[in-house]
Order: C-alpha cells, then sequence, then structure tokens
C-alpha cells in the first residue's frame, strides 16, 4: 500500500475512535461542534475521515472524551493506563455515598454471577 493509502486508511480508523469516543460518553455531535468551536458538519467530517483534525481540536477532544491523546490517534492505550471501562465507571459512581457504592459493588457482583451462570464459568472468590 503506498503512503497516501495508509495516511487515509489511518485517517477512517481515528475517525471511527472519534466516532466511538463521543457515542461512548454521551455527546452528540452538536455538543461537540459547541466545545470545538466549528459547525456541526465539520464533526461529521472529522468522524468520515473526510477532515483532518487540528492538533488543539485533538487535545480538546480527549480532554471531553476522557481519552489520551495516543488512544485516539493509534487505538493503543498508553502504558499503565486505566481501561476506558473503568475509567466510565469511575465517573459513574463519583459522588455516590459509601451505602451507595457498598450497593454498586453488590450488584456488580450479582451481575458477574449471572454472566458466569449463563457462560458455564466457575465463579472466582
Amino acid at each position: 500500500m503506498n503512503t497516501r493509502g495508509q495516511t487515509e486508511e489511518l485517517r477512517a480508523a481515528m475517525a471511527q475512535r472519534l466516532r466511538e469516543a463521543r457515542e461512548y460518553v454521551g455527546l452528540s455531535q452538536e455538543e461537540v461542534a459547541q466545545a470545538l468551536g466549528v459547525s456541526r458538519p465539520a464533526v461529521t467530517n472529522i468522524e468520515t475521515g473526510n477532515r483532518k483534525v487540528e492538533a488543539v481540536e485533538l487535545d480538546k477532544l480527549a480532554t471531553l472524551y476522557r481519552q489520551s491523546v495516543t488512544f485516539l490517534l493509534s487505538g493503543e492505550d498508553a502504558v499503565g493506563a486505566v481501561p476506558a471501562q473503568v475509567q466510565f465507571l469511575a465517573r459513574a459512581v463519583k459522588g455516590l455515598s459509601q451505602k451507595d457504592m457498598e450497593e454498586v459493588a453488590r450488584f456488580a457482583s450479582f451481575l458477574k454471577r449471572s454472566s458466569d451462570a449463563k457462560t458455564g464459568k466457575k465463579p472466582q472468590k
């Protein structure tokens, strides 16, 4: 594959990561456009790979999506990075009381046992 083809492939992969990251945090394209100071169609073009992303925009997107610039560029987390699922859960439980945290832990344990039962996995202690 030539350099131009590789560049387009990398841009398309990054565009997909940007779209998925936006959807994961539950933001609309309009909300992202307002945060970046661009039009909503510009966000659409970024997410389809039809528009290049400026370095400053990428930095803002990383902050907005709570992802590293490295992840948005390459799809790889930095060594020792916290997985996205853990980051999401941390944001979701932020500010809960100790009692509520214990309830979340009980529910997570219930879900794990239920999932293990469905897949036939032996419960872990």
